[in-house]
């Protein structure tokens, strides 16, 4: 025996003898591998001693560790406002101005010194305001050099009306402190012209500005919803504010022009009115736990306070009289500590909720209730989040609310289908967007998502090679073409994340069931049927990895494509059959919190399944922070 084996056999019998276990020289030698590297070793296989004639066998050498890729869901994102900055003229050109001053060659042209104000007077003018609108404010008055909003020396009729608007904006759930601009009085000193002229000259920008505001806010949303996280898809900027200040300097009737940026459609009208009817409630206690709170044993919240508040004031008063010296020692507390987590547990057993004496969205909804303020919040979210969408629905579309778990159909603006459906679990959320349906797709086949095969099936594929096979999936290289499993190197797929896809074919169990209707977009989001029915029987269906699943995808097929229920027979079997939607059709994925029931108009509150609303929420306050903050300094300098 040579010096390496003679060790060898040495450490196996020592560390054998060590365990006093009595067992086989092959038992022996997988045991000690356990041993030595435990659950590392992808197979064990005996170990024998190596025969006299033949040659020492080298040690097999393990391989490293597969490094994974995986694929991250979307996040939400910390809001950025737009920043404001001074209306800056400094950068005109002289030489553009004094030709404007002067335009001997236009007939329609009038010259500023009609009205008054004078170009020197608009650029010494202080007034902050989101990029984009100020620089369609100074190429406005740099080339045109005609005030829009006054006449010599007085304030015009068309102002007066637009501030009407602006001031009326809460209506419409706006924060009228925004667009406030203050109108100079009919009454001034006309012996001091100068003086008249520079509080003219701000007001001119100023309500340019706001003016500007308004309209971008109604035509796009006072908060872009890009901004808010990566499960937001939408078309920005889809108001122009160089081409808007046009049609004000044009139009006769500039409010009437700043109200069509309103969405025109039914659901918007029917949220203001319900606004408008909730009105305040000065009875509702003034107490309020901050949204999206969450307080688990031991940890420390200025919440903590509110929340007893709150249970004083709702609480049974069995439970009071059990609980009120714990009460009254937290009325000022920051920490939950183990006596308030028991007297929280009896109050969620008091309101049938389960007794884990976390603090989170359910305990407080129970001391807070649907009181008028957070009513009105969910909608004033709502009427934001319709600005994100077209203004114009159109007369024939499909409308998924996530919130509601429900998807409709309509025609001529009317609901002719309606059912359930599964969207996207907490983890796996859908997005919100709209598309264009264009396709159904009958036994489909269902391609699998990379975050899917990444995140999901990888650790099952790399454990059996055979897995694929026997799930009844096929892999397809990057040209389309099938190859099989064990021609893929899927160390290599891991690790880097790509080269091969995956398809389930056509089948009763297939994931997608019977039918998918296709709205192409980057997030491989569509509707589609499912084996998994009793999930519709839940009340909570956010389950999905991101699709939504029909209730009832025959109807739903059936509509898009304008046809009977029983013309779709003829598509059904073995093969995967695509038909094309010949009136194509809008589909709206969306997520309100607050909505207006196809029927009777009265509004409907769900769950912030994915709190978004939060995030909407802190996004509003930093927008209204921003902008008030810039109407001080401008004050502070005026």
């Amino acid at each position: 025996m040579n010096s390496y084996s003679k060790k060898h056999a040495i450490f196996v019998a020592a560390m054998l003898s060590a365990t006093a276990i009595s067992m086989s020289p092959a038992l022996a030698a997988d045991n000690l591998m356990d041993f030595l590297f435990g659950s590392r070793r992808v197979q064990s296989q005996p170990v024998y001693p190596p025969k006299p004639d033949l040659p020492r066998q080298q040690p097999v050498a393990r391989a490293a560790p597969i490094k994974r890729v995986t694929v991250t869901a979307p996040k939400n994102y910390d809001y950025k406002p737009d920043g404001l900055v001074q209306v800056d003229f400094s950068k005109i050109d002289p030489q553009l101005t004094a030709s404007a001053n002067h335009p001997a060659d236009s007939a329609t042209q009038i010259p500023l010194e009609q009205f008054g104000l004078k170009i020197e007077q608009i650029k010494e003018a202080h007034i902050l305001a989101e990029k984009d609108i100020a620089d369609a404010i100074v190429a406005y008055y740099a080339t045109k050099q005609q005030p829009i909003w006054t006449a010599s020396y007085d304030v015009s009729a068309k102002a007066k009306a637009v501030a009407a608007v602006l001031n009326a904006a809460g209506e419409d759930g706006l924060d009228p402190k925004d667009y406030a601009v203050k109108l100079p009085s009919d009454d001034y000193d006309r012996a001091d012209i100068p003086a008249r002229l520079k509080e003219l000259a701000d007001f001119e920008l100023t309500m340019s500005a706001r003016a500007l505001r308004y309209a971008m806010d109604q035509g796009d949303g006072r908060i872009n919803p890009n901004r808010l996280s990566g499960f937001h898809d939408f078309a920005v900027d889809r108001v122009k504010p160089r081409a808007v200040i046009e049609q004000f300097a044009s139009t006769s009737d500039a409010a009437a022009l700043l109200k069509s940026f309103e969405p025109q459609n039914k659901w918007y009208a029917e949220l203001k009115q319900n606004l408008h009817a909730l009105g305040g409630d000065s009875s509702e206690p003034s107490v309020r736990v901050a949204s999206g709170t969450m307080i688990r044993p031991g940890e420390e919240n200025p919440e903590i306070r509110n929340v007893v508040a709150l249970i004083k004031a709702k609480a049974p008063q069995d439970f009071l009289g059990k609980h009120e010296a714990v009460l009254q020692a937290h009325e000022t507390a920051t920490v939950y500590d183990e006596s308030l987590v028991e007297a929280i547990k009896d109050f969620q057993t008091s309101q049938g909720k389960r007794p884990d004496g976390v603090i989170g969205r359910d305990t407080i909804s129970s001391l807070q209730g649907e009181t008028n303020s957070s009513k009105r919040d969910r909608i004033l979210y709502s009427m934001e989040r319709l600005r994100w969408l077209p203004h114009d629905f159109g007369k024939r579309y499909v409308f998924i609310n996530q919130p509601a778990y429900r998807a409709q159909y309509f025609d001529d603006n009317t609901e002719k289908l309606a059912m359930n459906i599964v969207v996207g679990s907490p983890t796996n959320q859908t997005y919100f967007f709209d598309n264009t349906i264009q396709t159904v797709v009958f036994n489909p086949s269902w391609g699998v998502p990379r975050s899917i095969i990444l995140n999901e099936m990888m650790p099952k594929i790399l454990a059996n090679p055979s897995y694929l096979e026997n799930s009844g999936y096929e892999v397809y290289d990057k040209s389309g073409r099938v190859i099989p499993s064990s021609s893929v190197d899927w160390a290599q797929v891991a690790s880097s994340g790509g080269g091969v896809g995956l398809r389930q074919k056509p089948s009763l169990d297939n994931a997608l069931g019977e039918l998918k209707i296709l709205f192409p977009n980057s997030h491989d989001i569509y509707m589609h049927d499912t084996p998994a029915k009793s999930y519709f029987k839940r009340d909570m269906r956010a389950l999905s990895h991101g699709c939504i699943r029909l209730e009832r995808p025959r109807d739903m097929a059936a509509a898009v494509l304008g046809v009977p229920v029983e013309d779709l027979n003829q598509y059904f079997g073995k093969n995967e059959r695509s038909v094309r939607v010949k009136d194509q059709l809008p589909v709206y994925v969306s997520y309100f919190t607050a909505w207006p029931d196809a029927k009777t108009g009265a509004i409907q509150y769900f769950d912030d399944v994915y709190q978004r609303d939060l995030y909407m929420e802190k996004a509003i306050v930093k927008t209204t922070a921003v902008r008030q903050a810039a109407v001080t300094q401008t004050t502070a300098k005026l």
